[in-house]
């Protein structure tokens, strides 16, 4: 019997095609699983490919924050200056710093009185292939700066935004760690020394002139080191000299004569905090001066006993001249007023204050001899500084004690058989005349490279991050 017949007569159908449907319904769900597959592989790319874009324009914004803190960390804002100056300001010295750079594709800055662009139009680059950009806008809260910081990935519109506020601080300077620091050059000659007083290394020199020969030593010693910014410059100095406490040549250019050294900011000046109390005028005759202003053209020359006690002020142009004896517990000041120096044969010869006597100089606050009376109440708290003349040359050819506080003058001078402790620095404002040190003088520095200032004088402000102002906005 055939096999067909055997199914019959067993009561069984014949199947066909069940291979063949088992075979489609494995296609199909294989087709749907690579289908799956796909898309979620897709998805997945397009999640990390948007991820990808967005963490790249969170790191451009952050990075633009650095960007932006590093110059607004570099200004140098004069004090003094109303809100809308100051917004000016920072304008004027990031354009000055940033225009026609590489960040702004060559680009500038944008102002309009109330915003600064950065750049002007579009974004600034971070990259050679500008994968990330950035643009910066910064507004104004009084003389806070709000600034927003917008990062994106290349020419994708995704883009993350952060806003930030800046306060002022008061820059720093490290001009009061030298004995003598001048921006003309320095020289000294004759017997004469510069010396530390319980520190060698505080009798040291500062010269920011960009002459060939900024530091021409002929004295006696100067027991510190002694430091040009000119990285080429020429410290001449003589055979026998002793600096950095050793007369040996080598020893001396080797460790005692620093070259490219950076140039520490030089102070602004504001003598209102002292002129305010002057108030009380100078006439002919006068020998105890206590809170005094002596007006501009009156030249007094004082030859006896003169007793200075809080502030002497002198306005305008003056040649003041104490030949005398000469007991001073106070400062000495010029007006913001006076004009600048006139410069003859090396010498500023408008505006001087001179000493060709003998002088006692002691701190306002001195615990020993206390000024009596409510004149001198505040007076006592204006220490630090014994004479600051931006304006005037300051010569000392007298005998000096203890002198207590800075000296700042346009040029200073010291000759003759002139000696005295400075409890403070040596500050020389003017490039164009030389600090000059002569004779058998000698200057003992007893400063301790404080960043305590005396009043009046400060270093320019620039602008910091406000702590916990960090907030993540809407990009535009």
């Amino acid at each position: 019997m055939s096999r067909s017949m055997q199914c019959l007569s067993y009561g069984h159908t014949p199947r066909r095609g069940v291979a063949s449907v088992m075979a489609m319904v494995f296609m199909v769900v294989f087709s749907a699983l690579a289908l799956g597959f796909y898309a979620a592989t897709t998805t997945a790319s397009q999640v990390a490919g948007n991820e990808r874009r967005s963490m790249s324009a969170q790191s451009a914004a952050e990075s633009g924050i650095q960007f932006l803190r590093y110059h607004l960390s570099a200004l140098d804002i004069p004090p003094g200056l109303t809100n809308d100056q100051l917004f000016d300001e920072v304008h004027m010295q990031l354009e000055s710093r940033l225009d026609g750079t590489t960040n702004m594709n060559g680009g500038t800055i944008g102002y309009d009185g109330t915003s600064i662009l950065m750049p002007a139009t579009g974004y600034m680059k971070l990259d050679a292939k500008g994968e990330q950009q950035v643009k910066i806008v910064i507004t104004r809260a009084g003389d806070q700066l709000i600034s927003r910081i917008t990062g994106r990935n290349g020419g994708v519109s995704v883009g993350r935004a952060i806003e930030l506020k800046f306060s002022k601080a008061k820059n720093a300077s490290a001009i009061f760690n030298f004995g003598v620091a001048s921006r003309g050059p320095v020289s000294t000659t004759g017997n004469s020394t510069i010396t530390g007083l319980t520190d060698k290394t505080k009798g040291s020199i500062l010269s920011t002139s960009t002459v060939s020969n900024p530091v021409q030593v002929f004295g006696k010693m100067v027991s510190g080191d002694i430091s040009v910014v000119n990285p080429n410059a020429v410290v001449k100095y003589g055979a026998n000299v002793s600096i950095g406490d050793t007369t040996n040549h080598q020893l001396i250019d080797a460790y005692h004569i620093h070259k490219g050294v950076p140039e520490p900011k030089f102070p602004y000046i504001d003598t209102n905090v002292y002129a305010q109390y002057a108030t009380n005028t100078y006439t002919s005759g006068m020998t105890v001066l206590e809170n005094v202003r002596i007006p501009a053209g009156t030249n007094p020359t004082f030859s006896g006993n003169v007793v200075i006690r809080g502030v002497l002020l002198v306005e305008g142009s003056n040649k003041v001249s104490f030949g005398g004896n000469v007991d001073i517990q106070g400062v000495i000041v010029s007006s913001n007023s006076s004009p600048q120096p006139l410069i003859s044969s090396g010498e500023v010869t408008n505006n001087v204050i001179e000493f060709t006597g003998s002088v006692t100089a002691r701190p306002m606050d001195d615990p020993k001899s206390p000024l009596v009376g409510t004149q001198f109440n505040e007076v006592k708290k204006l220490k630090g500084a014994f004479i600051i003349a931006p304006q005037y040359r300051v010569k000392m050819w007298g005998n000096f004690a203890t002198v207590g506080g800075s000296v700042v003058a346009a040029q200073f001078q010291m000759g003759g058989s002139a000696e005295g402790t400075i409890a403070g620095s040596v500050i020389q404002m003017r490039d164009d005349v030389a600090t000059t040190i002569d004779g058998s003088a000698d200057v003992v520095i007893a400063s301790t490279g404080t960043t305590d200032y005396p009043p009046g004088i400060s270093f320019g402000e620039y602008y910091t991050p406000v702590p916990g102002s960090y907030l993540e906005v809407h990009a535009d």
